[in-house]
């Protein structure tokens, strides 16, 4: 029996998962404005993506968000770079990914508040961030959001919210004194709790956990979510994934929704799949 445990302890092999993550992403002025607010980074090969939507009637949004979003993709793809193999356990990665997302939020911040100092005429400058990061070997992902645009997750064909929208409506929606309805078609709908570049400095909020095969992760502007309901989005995702396979698709068809809808405002989509 002892010589049998032996022969099997040197047979056990440690099973490395490693997963694939195809990204695609555009970003796109709309039907009515008359710039693009929005700001789109990605490192593909990384598994990293962080979108950013300026502050809409404030000087230099469309500023803001490229100097954050620039920002917190750095910090992301120089913590991937050198700690991608400092261990294979995914909570640890996780955990990892997650206090890099946090960081990238606050030098984003920072970036900004450093370019208004700079630059005067942008003085009130801010901007949405939300980033996405997923760990190839080992599964391991975080999800960072300020503002409102949004991260959401399609698994086993179901649409579900990972991030909450830093506005004044949701905390009336949380206290109950409106339906997300109401919440919706409200005209404080986007005024914000907190955003990066503004005096307060924001706290990130982050998600983390381990991929499964064939999960879909959509990150948005609210460009996407003011002309598309969840369902909606939720039907393209999977008629587009599923019946055409590509991430691209995705991205486009939702796009485009988005603009025949009316597409009033700037609209930046990125769908990763995971495989």
């Amino acid at each position: 029996m002892a010589s049998l445990r032996r022969r099997l302890s040197l047979n056990i092999q440690k099973l490395i998962v490693t997963y694939r993550v195809t990204l695609a992403g555009v970003s796109d002025i709309g039907q009515v404005r008359k710039r693009n607010e929005d700001s789109l980074r990605m490192a593909p090969d990384l598994g990293i993506a962080v979108l950013a939507d300026g502050m809409g009637g404030h000087p230099g949004g469309d500023i803001a968000s490229s100097v954050a979003a620039t920002t917190a993709a750095a910090i992301l793809e120089r913590h991937v770079q050198v700690a991608s193999a400092s261990t294979t356990d995914a909570d640890k990665v996780a955990a990892s990914l997650g206090s890099a997302m946090a960081r990238s939020a606050m030098a984003a911040h920072e970036a900004v508040r450093a370019e208004a100092e700079r630059r005067p005429e942008l003085a009130g400058m801010g901007t949405t961030l939300t980033a996405l990061v997923v760990d190839g070997r080992t599964g391991a992902f975080a999800v960072g959001n300020v503002g409102d645009s949004r991260a959401y997750r399609l698994r086993g064909g179901q649409l579900s919210p990972l991030t909450r929208d830093d506005t004044w409506v949701q905390t009336q929606v949380d206290a109950a004194r409106l339906t997300p309805e109401q919440a919706r078609r409200h005209p404080f709908g986007h005024v914000l709790t907190q955003c990066i570049g503004l005096d307060e400095e924001p706290q990130a909020h982050v998600l983390t956990g381990v991929v499964e095969h064939g999960d879909v992760y959509l990150l948005c502007s609210d460009g996407l979510v003011g002309m598309m309901e969840d369902a909606h989005i939720a039907d393209v995702l999977r008629t587009r994934l599923l019946e055409d396979g590509g991430t691209e698709t995705a991205v486009v068809a939702l796009v485009e929704g988005a603009n025949a809808a009316g597409g009033y405002d700037n609209v930046t989509v990125v769908v990763a799949r995971v495989e």
